[in-house]
């Protein structure tokens, strides 16, 4: 029985789903007139620029991590992985182009916590990677992390 790398199925979601927005955001960057009056809740062609400027930079920084992890030849655990997705997805794609921003209080501040978290992780991830490297002879314990970093 085949094991599901729900990382893999993760990443490609949010890839479709980026590049179907960019679609989307470059047919109504065309359509949209220039000078006409707009209404609450419509947008703009700067707006529509500013969607796939977020989607395409979105798509590079989705890879990132892996070529990260490639180039410098240590990996990055699963976990990690997929909060960065949950994070990337929810603020470019669910904050973007579905106007989260707009719709709901406080997703901005919603956001800035989840990314202090993740932050927070990958700063633990990143002392559980050094303290296993055999070439680094630095030890340091969690306890002695959250006090300096704290």
């Amino acid at each position: 029985m085949k094991k599901w790398n729900w990382t893999k199925i993760l990443a490609i979601f949010v890839l479709i789903t980026l590049v179907a927005s960019i679609v989307y955001a470059t047919i109504n960057l065309f359509l949209t007139p220039a000078d006409a009056y707009l209404g609450e809740g419509e947008k703009t062609r700067g707006d529509y620029s500013l969607m796939i400027m977020q989607c395409l930079l979105g798509v590079i920084v989705l890879f990132l991590p892996s070529m990260l992890s490639k180039k410098m030849k240590f990996e990055i655990p699963d976990a990690m992985y997929i909060v960065f997705i949950v994070f990337l997805y929810c603020a470019i794609y669910l904050g973007e182009v579905q106007s989260f921003y707009y719709l709901i209080p406080n997703w901005d501040t919603i956001l800035h916590t989840f990314s202090g978290a993740m932050l927070g992780g990958l700063g633990f991830s990143i002392v559980n990677l050094l303290n296993n490297n055999e070439n680094v002879t630095l030890s340091m314990s969690p306890f002695f992390v959250c006090l300096v970093c704290a």
